[in-house]
């Protein structure tokens, strides 16, 4: 999910799930994702990335996460509560529109967020740099100021931050946390930012082996058409029906719901989908990026409404017998005028 954990002094980490690098402070500990979750709400300007993640480590250390932005971001805390709602939601939709008889089978077809025992504590600040070595540099410095007196060394990730840097991506979120042996949930981030694209850092991740689990939540104002490798759309598997993507619209009161902030990012309503990947780090070689023209501005909504076949039959009778009631009605009326009009005649 585009945040990296650096080793400092040491690389050692043996196997990993997520999308990020995982480096903690001691050298005898190694830290592990289980899973990430964000929801990315963009308007074609700005953009809303609230990121929260699942992490364990072999010993109590302290975490250094890297997260690049393609420009200087506002940070401010979420809650677990947005994906809670966003969840809901997709469930509600999954009875409403494609016949699932309650929510909990709604659900084990489809999305469902878990959250473990959660961490609250960030220290969270942002840098702005145009060359590695002098990140590098900065990430001492900062480490220092919180009393950690350690060397960083890109290692592996250095390629990608040169990536990064030289597609301009000069603003990078840095935030220590204490990881212990048990699974935790970090405290949701939310990120605020301006850019011309909906952006999920994913090659940042790649140096790192092992496997991953990414749960993206995409709000936007036109559909999101396709799959974006090796991300690809989460679908609800009704019986007896082909599978339906998760992808329907979300009302200004819904949005705000999930976050007041998402509210205020749209106009009038958004397009939620859900896009996953699940498999290893080394195969996210590219960002997920979305072009504003790649969305379908769709203005209406078309809903799919599938009967039972009794129902249908029943309804194909029920039209029958009106026409067959109208027709002997017009009959019965027809039929003394025309005989009042022979007797005037005669």
């Amino acid at each position: 999910m585009g945040i990296i954990f650096f080793f400092l002094v040491l690389y050692s980490v043996s196997f990993a799930y997520a999308d990020k690098g995982m480096i903690p402070v001691s050298h005898e500990a190694s830290v592990y994702e289980p899973g990430q979750k964000a929801i990315i709400a963009w308007n074609g300007q700005e953009e809303i990335l609230i990121l929260s993640t699942d992490v364990t480590s072999t010993l109590e250390t302290l975490v250094l996460e890297l997260l690049p932005l393609p420009s200087e971001p506002e940070v401010e805390p979420a809650s677990f509560r947005c994906f809670e709602e966003i969840q809901r939601l997709i469930w509600e939709e999954g009875v409403n529109q494609f016949m699932y008889s309650t929510k909990n089978e709604a659900r084990s077809e489809s999305v469902e967020v878990v959250f473990h025992e959660e961490i609250g504590a960030h220290d969270i600040t942002v840098a702005k740099a145009t060359d590695a070595v002098k990140l590098v540099d900065w990430m001492e410095n900062f480490l220092q100021a919180n009393n950690v007196s350690e060397t960083v060394s890109l290692g592996g990730f250095e390629p990608a931050v040169k990536d990064y840097m030289g597609r301009g991506f000069h603003y990078y979120v840095l935030d220590l946390i204490t990881v212990t042996p048990n699974q935790r949930s970090v405290d949701p981030i939310l990120y605020r930012f301006n850019s011309s694209f909906l952006y999920y850092p994913l090659l940042i991740t790649s140096p790192v082996p092992g496997n991953t689990e990414i749960t993206l939540f995409l709000l936007t104002d036109g559909k999101v058409e396709r799959d974006y490798q090796p991300m690809q759309k989460i679908y609800y598997r009704v019986r007896d029906i082909s599978p339906k993507p998760i992808e329907f619209v979300l009302s200004k009161g819904d949005l705000s719901k999930i976050d007041i902030r998402i509210g205020e990012l749209f106009d009038e309503r958004a397009w939620l989908s859900v896009l996953n990947y699940d498999g290893q780090t080394t195969w996210l070689t590219r960002d997920l990026m979305i072009a504003k023209e790649a969305l379908n501005p769709v203005t209406t909504v078309h809903v799919e409404v599938i009967l039972p076949l009794p129902l249908v039959t029943l309804c194909i009778l029920l039209g029958a017998a009106c026409t067959l009631a109208g027709v002997v009605l017009t009959l019965l009326v027809i039929r003394p005028k025309k005989e009042a009009a022979k007797r005037e005649i005669v």
